[in-house]
């Protein structure tokens, strides 16, 4: 436990994915008075720096040595440096000093933190802050098809009146990898519509919010009567091109894909080309392995494709649910209590 005469430094940097009203995106700049409010509220001697990520990316550091840090990093992953407002790994290497005791990362996938995290500090994740947008952005993806909304659009934008065959997703089946957050948010607002859950996960443990959950093994078996697969699960090697040509031919006839992970765990290839052939109605893909998404990528133009920037989670609660998960894991450090949304390092998620 912290004395409360002890100091309890806080850094935070990077713009979180999706945010909304940052007063200065490219620099990360986005907490609110309020938001800081309810960090430093955390004991009597919280110390906060919340840097804009141009000051600690060219090598100036911050006043204090943080105990804990907030960030949006781009970590080990030097490809994705270009994005607004992160901070990139010099800068992360200028929050690294024997006192840090937490980093909070701002996304929900770890595998870009995991080998660089220096010993003695605890890796936690964002998990489940994105959850409710991500779900609904996955059930509206699915309504959209199922309504035919598209359809419908381009009829009003060409003045054109004719009914169109919709259907009802009651009593359609969905798959669901990954049974964390958000793919049991997703499944438990799928169950209010009647649709019927399996969840997969490494050992098949039951989770609620799903109908039934089975191990990875058993995947291409849930599959066959699946009528929408949604991808929720952590990148991993044994995620890592896990849903393939067979995945996608083993769904039934006019099944229905969503990735809202990570765009390696899906085989984009064979994603277009059942698209093509008509054996898949659609897919929202949110995630690639290389974004921007080219311009002369073929899932752009494949039938049925909802093309996603990667901002499913986008939602205007989304800073203050980052702020309130790193503010608990500070309570925690302050109590001496475990932290919560703490990463595996063997495992990576």
């Amino acid at each position: 436990m912290r004395k409360d005469a002890e100091p309890l430094n806080v850094v935070v940097a990077g713009l979180p994915k999706a945010v909304q009203g940052a007063a200065d995106p490219d620099e990360g700049m986005w907490l609110t008075e309020q938001q800081k409010q309810k960090i430093t509220s955390v004991a009597e001697n919280v110390w906060i720096e919340h840097l804009p990520v141009s000051e600690l990316n060219t090598g100036r550091g911050p006043q204090r040595p943080p105990h804990a840090i907030l960030v949006e990093t781009s970590g080990s992953k030097k490809e994705i440096e270009i994005e607004q407002g992160i901070l990139t790994m010099p800068g992360l290497e200028q929050l690294f000093n024997p006192d840090l005791k937490l980093l909070q990362s701002m996304s929900a996938g770890a595998e870009h933190l995991v080998n660089i995290m220096p010993d003695g500090v605890v890796l936690a994740n964002a998990s489940g802050v994105a959850a409710p947008a991500i779900a609904e952005t996955v059930i509206a993806g699915i309504l959209a098809q199922a309504k035919m909304l598209r359809q419908r659009w381009e009829n009003q934008a060409a003045k054109i009146w004719v009914e169109l065959p919709a259907r009802e997703v009651d009593g359609s089946t969905m798959v669901v990898l990954g049974t964390g957050n958000i793919g049991t948010r997703t499944a438990l607002i799928a169950q209010s519509l009647g649709i019927r859950t399996i969840g997969i996960n490494r050992r098949g443990n039951p989770v609620t919010g799903f109908d039934e959950t089975r191990p990875t093994g058993e995947l291409l078996t849930a599959l066959a009567a699946a009528d929408y697969l949604i991808i929720a699960a952590p990148l991993t090697p044994e995620t890592r091109g896990l849903i393939g040509a067979e995945a996608f031919s083993t769904m039934k006839s006019g099944g229905w894909v969503a990735n809202v992970a990570r765009g390696a765990i899906h085989d984009s290839e064979a994603l277009v080309s059942a698209l093509s052939s008509g054996h898949l109605s659609g897919a929202l893909i949110d995630c690639h392995v290389q974004e921007p998404l080219p311009a002369e990528d073929p899932l752009w133009e494949a039938p049925g494709a909802q093309v996603f920037p990667h901002d499913s989670h986008a939602s205007q609660l989304l800073g203050d649910r980052q702020v309130d998960v790193f503010v608990e894991n500070l309570r925690r450090m302050v109590a001496g209590d475990e932290y919560i949304n703490v990463v595996d390092l063997a495992r990576g998620y």
